[in-house]
């Protein structure tokens, strides 16, 4: 029997970080029973606090008022005993550290924990959910859940299925999700970096490899979709900000060897390599792509990316949403909500190609292809199938 959603009065988190925390605090602002887990009980305290702090930031900006707050602290408990966390629970999710080995023995605890009917989700930016169902006895009631940091204030939630996943588990988590005042999206497909984060590669690749073979600087294409385009930041800025050369370059192993559908088989760009062997590795690090010592953020000109062919980057970002269109992994408007909710990107890739066209992605998709060299980089970038039926027949996504 399927969990649905008012079956669900109890949920635990396991997990005190970060995002642990943060789905707990929204959980138990939703209504929920709420249990947070940890091994240690100074991490423990530490997130009771900083739940505190988020619901009082919460009060000050009008998004909750005292009692609600009041009520959802009466909701929190914390304990470092896993079967008292997830005794009564009717969800559960894990939001540990994000290794594959780690939430495996998590996973494998929590079958023998949880009540038997309790949905298990695992919260992941890209690691393989199948594998975590697998190591249950009951995989059918195992699903992916993406938050995006920080939990109480980004809206977007991805929920992703394994092909053991049946279409009710994923409907009771994305209501769960909306019970929470948030926006879920569906990966129907567990593929490497689910929707979000597979759009943000060729975001942060493409340029790479711009910059990488001399044709353009780093600076001019931050500036260019910056300021001409509207995105939050630019690739380079990104990357530095979100720790992406250390990401990249540390999991390109690991992606390799991914063997899920949509995997990939390319290397990270060579340049990635030379900063993160600098000991580059972004912001934290004092220097990435831009050198920051006392300065926050990289001084990035408004007029540098003038005469830049910004769709050199939105044509292999569009590649990738179609690509999973194709694939059936996620429909067109989950997609673009993904990348508007979860990027802060002025509109998503599909959107981008209704607007220009998709015989004008085609053909510079086209462009950028044939300017790699090696054989996968260059069947990667090539675009796929429904791009081309698409601008073969003049048609659009929307």
């Amino acid at each position: 029997m399927v969990v649905e959603i008012s079956d669900i009065e109890t949920v635990a988190v396991i997990g005190s970080g970060q995002m642990g925390r943060g789905i707990a605090a929204v959980a138990a602002l939703a209504g929920y029973e709420t249990y947070v887990n940890d091994i240690d009980e100074s991490q423990l305290e530490e997130a009771n606090e900083r739940i505190e702090w988020s619901y009082e930031k919460s009060v000050e900006n009008g998004a909750a008022t005292e009692s609600e707050v009041d009520d959802a602290l009466e909701r929190l408990s914390f304990t470092t005993d896993l079967e008292e966390a997830v005794g009564d629970a009717e969800f559960v999710t894990e939001a540990a550290v994000e290794q594959q080995s780690v939430k495996k023995d998590i996973f494998e605890d929590l079958d023998e924990a949880a009540p038997e009917d309790a949905l298990l989700a695992t919260n992941t930016s890209g690691l393989n959910i199948t594998q975590l169902a697998e190591t249950t006895d009951r995989p059918e009631q195992v699903v992916g859940t993406h938050w995006f940091n920080p939990p109480m204030l980004m809206e977007l939630v991805e929920v992703i299925m394994t092909e053991h996943t049946p279409d009710g588990v994923a409907d009771t988590a994305e209501a769960l999700i909306e019970s929470f005042d948030k926006t879920p999206i569906r990966c129907k497909i567990d593929i490497p970096s689910f929707i979000v984060n597979r759009l943000m590669r060729p975001y942060g690749e493409g340029p790479a490899w711009l910059v990488h073979r001399g044709e353009h600087s780093i600076e001019e294409i931050d500036s260019a979709m910056k300021y001409m385009e509207r995105f939050p930041m630019g690739p380079f800025e990104l990357a530095d900000f979100t720790g992406g050369i250390q990401i990249r370059v540390e999991g390109e192993e690991d992606h390799l060897e991914d063997g899920r559908p949509m995997s990939y088989d390319t290397t990270v760009c060579p340049i990635l390599h030379q900063l993160y062997d600098k000991g580059r590795y972004g912001r934290k690090a004092d220097a990435g792509y831009y050198d920051y010592d006392e300065r926050d953020e990289p001084q990035i000109a408004v007029d540098a990316g003038q005469g830049f062919d910004t769709l050199l980057v939105w044509a292999p970002i569009v590649n990738e949403a179609a690509k999973m269109v194709e694939n059936d992994v996620a429909s067109v408007e989950d997609i673009d909500t993904g990348a508007r909710l979860g990027g802060n990107w002025p509109m998503g890739p599909l959107e981008k190609a209704d607007e220009v066209g998709a015989d004008v992605i085609l053909e510079k998709l086209t462009e950028v292809a044939s300017r790699h060299e090696d054989t996968n980089k260059l069947a990667e970038t090539l675009p796929c199938d429904l791009l081309v039926e698409k601008a073969t027949n003049g048609e659009t996504f929307y």
